[in-house]
């Protein structure tokens, strides 16, 4: 009787166990960024990872897994909208063929400053978006980060003028937007993966592209890209992407609470993490010597003269003059509470970004 007792605790206990086990849950979370332990991306998600685990006690793990290793940015979407994967840290790029209205986000020159851009981020227009979008979806925007200015490249002449574009194949983003800005300058517009980009590049498929600084360092374009030029003609977001469902049938409502905060903190030092990778990056690219142009306001002003009439009223006709309404609205108001903080509001981000990297634990 004795042993049968003793088998039958060791069985509740092993059961127990196993349940204790079952209980965690895990988010898988999909960034089609590069996985090197420096990149911006992979640093965030690190802040968040151990943000969220410690928040919960360890009930909540996080599983990145960066350089599109779940997909394209396209499949990626899908699947957290599927619920197939929870989490995405994600490009504007594949999001129009799921929400339209993010189109406005690719109005060219749109921000002055990128804490111009964060400001509408965090504020009411961007409170509106994520609204908007997860009614439409069924994915919420827990945060919106940079992937920062947008600059063009390629390995055919320098880039000086809108005229220098003409007849170049350029890589563009799944978005119609970009293509249909990069078509009015004369250029050939050609959605690429970002995953497969580099190759595209490499084989001579397109002659340039559109990137931030950041990627054209970590993903080693000036490897196959010889001429760039700081023309910023887009301000490109990051999302923070988590299923529905999943955010609410499977997270407690203190759980929900620790990713929402650390999805907050995530786009904050994601910002300052990228800010700092741009001005380290733009050094590094000319010391690998990548000719870097930086255009005069008369070119500056000929390129948005060129790009910013079509791109908007294409946006207009797929987003709606509501919503294009509320961005460049929103960018007024953004630039107007700014003012002439822009370098200090970026060096405290930097600053901020670097201290709570510093405290994780090895």
């Amino acid at each position: 009787m004795q042993k049968k007792l003793f088998t039958l605790l060791i069985l509740l206990l092993v059961l127990g166990l196993s349940t204790g086990a079952a209980a965690k849950t895990t988010i898988k979370l999909a960034n089609s960024g590069p996985a090197n332990e420096d990149n911006r991306t992979v640093k965030a998600v690190k802040i968040f990872k151990h943000m969220v685990e410690k928040g919960t006690n360890g009930e909540v793990v996080v599983e990145p897994y960066h350089a599109s290793a779940l997909g394209s940015e396209r499949e990626a979407l899908e699947g957290v909208k599927l619920g197939t994967i929870e989490m995405g840290t994600l490009s504007s790029g594949p999001v129009p063929g799921f929400f339209s209205e993010v189109m406005v986000f690719d109005i060219p020159y749109l921000f002055s400053s990128a804490p111009a851009a964060w400001e509408a981020f965090n504020g009411d227009f961007g409170r509106q978006f994520n609204k908007a979008f997860l009614a439409e979806t069924g994915v919420r925007i827990l945060s919106i980060t940079e992937n920062g200015y947008r600059h063009f490249t390629n390995n055919q002449r320098p880039l000086k003028t809108p005229e220098d574009m003409k007849g170049l194949k350029i890589r563009t983003m799944e978005n119609p937007a970009h293509m249909e800005m990069v078509k009015a300058l004369g250029a050939d517009p050609t959605p690429i993966a970002f995953g497969e980009l580099y190759m595209a590049l490499q084989q001579g498929v397109v002659d340039g592209m559109e990137c931030p600084i950041v990627l054209i360092h970590d993903m080693k374009f000036y490897e196959v890209q010889d001429e760039m030029i700081l023309d910023g003609h887009l301000y490109n977001p990051i999302f923070v992407f988590i299923n529905e469902s999943f955010f609410q049938n499977k997270l407690t409502p203190e759980q929900q609470e620790v990713v929402a905060e650390a999805a907050d903190v995530l786009a904050a030092v994601h910002n300052g993490f990228s800010q700092e990778a741009n001005i380290q990056g733009l050094e590094k690219l000319q010391a690998k010597g990548m000719n870097v142009n930086k255009p005069t306001a008369e070119s500056l002003e000929q390129f948005r003269e060129i790009s910013q009439p079509p791109a908007l009223e294409f946006i207009t006709q797929k987003a709606g003059q509501e919503w294009v309404d509320k961005a460049l609205e929103a960018a007024k108001s953004a630039e107007a509470k700014v003012g002439d903080r822009a370098g200090a509001i970026i060096q405290e981000h930097i600053d901020m970004a670097n201290e709570k990297y510093g405290q994780l634990p090895e």
